[in-house]
């Protein structure tokens, strides 16, 4: 009786109940389970959304190798505006008196010329008070030492890093949903199969009480048979009120709503997949999302170094600008104008700060590569503990059908047995539970093979069977 209650505890925890159906029941097999988790899941939109960021930040890197266009307009007036004096000549027009280069004598005048007949002073403003201008500038940085170039891949890979975010929370939505569809359904088959024990030991029960009132049987017997049979009926309530939980975190891991009736279709079937070691240790090494971006960190590591040793180096740079203003130089109205500036810049102090994002930069390309190192060994622990697993699950398979099939023999023998005299009840109960543990057991193996399949999947970056 204690490993009946034993077992009884251990179905407690794993199974479910069959819930009744009703109109609005929702009938969903493994592969629409999945695509439901995959559709709904708000991980997935995240990680959807954190591509999308990406996605717009190399758009943003790639833009800092075009020019840069603005246009910017501006008024200011003058409190003062500075004058320059300037001297100008008064000019007079008079005649000039001709001589005879001979006797010297006056014979005539000529006509007027100008002449300056005096000075004058003027005052010149050098600007206006009101000045207005609209400026349109582009600027190109023409020469970086690649600082643009590398700054455009760091954001590749980024980009990169949130694809394979995206593919690996896919992959883990897909694992979820296996096990939460695999788990509901192991506990419904529990659940089943512990009805189908107390309806067995329910005909037991009768039987040992006719055999009891026509004393063939000793009064022990009948009492040990009713005490299995009602602490097999309190089990199998507690069974159905445990069932919800699975249920429930099936209906969490699909996003639906907390009232909704599930029915699930398909069986608790053998898996025919199977893999080497070594294959699946490779997959894993090439496909693994998670490695994948740590590679990809390892790359930007390498391009945040190179970036740093170039920040002490001058960049080359151009600026056009087109003005259109008023007044233009010293004439007053709207005029256009324009310029051009070439320049380099280069710093030539910081206090030690870009040497110091040189050291920080070398520092995180060391911690880059031995955090995948560190995760390769550690996902290679993973996949073969996995792989393990898998071999374990589909060997218990093999044994606990064999199990069952003696256990149903044996069971057989025992219900003749105990007619003829031959077998106690005690020894009976004992041979049913043993049938009901097998059955358990193959249950589970079928359950957990499938589980295990899922979970090296994940471990070996791949979404289905391949």
């Amino acid at each position: 009786m204690r490993r009946f209650i034993r077992l009884s505890s251990a179905l407690l925890v794993a199974a479910g109940a069959l819930e009744p159906l009703s109109a609005g029941t929702l009938t969903l097999d493994i592969d629409q389970a999945v695509e439901l988790a995959l559709r709904n899941n708000h991980a997935i939109a995240q990680a959807e959304a954190r591509v999308d960021a990406a996605s717009a930040g190399k758009g943003a890197a790639f833009g800092s190798f075009l020019p840069q266009l603005s246009a910017s307009g501006s008024y200011y007036r003058m409190g003062t505006v500075n004058q320059f004096e300037m001297v100008t000549p008064i000019p007079g027009k008079f005649p000039l008196r001709v001589y005879d280069p001979e006797t010297g004598e006056i014979i005539g005048f000529t006509d007027s010329i100008v002449m300056t007949v005096g000075v004058d002073t003027m005052e010149l403003e050098l600007g206006s008070a009101d000045n207005f201008t609209i400026r349109g500038t582009a600027e190109w940085v023409l020469f970086t030492w690649g600082k643009l170039v590398n700054a455009y891949r760091i954001a590749g890979l980024s980009l990169d890093m949130e694809k394979e975010g995206l593919r690996l929370a896919r992959i883990q939505v897909r694992t979820q949903a296996v096990e939460g569809f695999y788990q509901a359904m192991l506990a419904r088959r529990m659940a089943e199969l512990m009805k189908d024990s107390y309806a067995q030991l329910e005909r037991h029960v009768d039987q040992v009480k006719t055999l009891y009132e026509e004393g063939l049987a000793k009064r022990l017997d009948y009492a040990r048979a009713n005490v299995g049979l009602v602490n097999m009926e309190s089990q199998v309530s507690a069974l159905q009120n445990a069932a919800a939980l699975a249920e429930a975190a099936l209906r969490n891991t699909l996003d639906l709503e907390p009232g909704t009736a599930l029915e699930l279709t398909g069986d608790l079937e053998f898996e025919d997949w199977d893999i080497g070691l070594e294959d699946a240790v490779e997959s894993a090494l090439e496909n693994r999302p998670e490695l994948l971006q740590l590679r990809d960190a390892t790359r930007m590591a390498d391009l945040g170094v190179r970036i740093a040793r170039t920040a002490n180096l001058p960049s080359l740079f151009a600026q056009f600008n087109y003005d259109y203003k008023n007044p233009v130089g010293f004439s007053p109205g709207w005029g256009t104008d324009w310029n051009l500036l070439v320049g380099a810049q280069m710093p030539l102090f910081t206090g030690g700060t870009n040497w110091n994002k040189l050291k920080q930069a070398k520092a995180q390309q060391r911690q880059a590569k031995v955090g995948l190192a560190m995760a390769e060994d550690g996902i290679r622990l993973e996949v073969e503990a996995l792989h393990n697993t898998l071999t374990q699950e589909h060997s218990n398979i093999d044994y606990q059908s064999q199990n069952v099939s003696l256990a149903e023999d044996a069971l057989e023998m025992a219900e003749t047995g105990y007619q003829n005299g031959l077998v106690t009840n005690l020894e009976y109960l004992d041979t049913q539970l043993a049938l009901t543990q097998s059955r358990v057991s193959y249950l589970s193996s079928l359950a957990n093979h499938r589980i295990a399949g899922a979970r090296l999947r994940q471990a070996m970056g791949i979404a289905e069977q391949e």
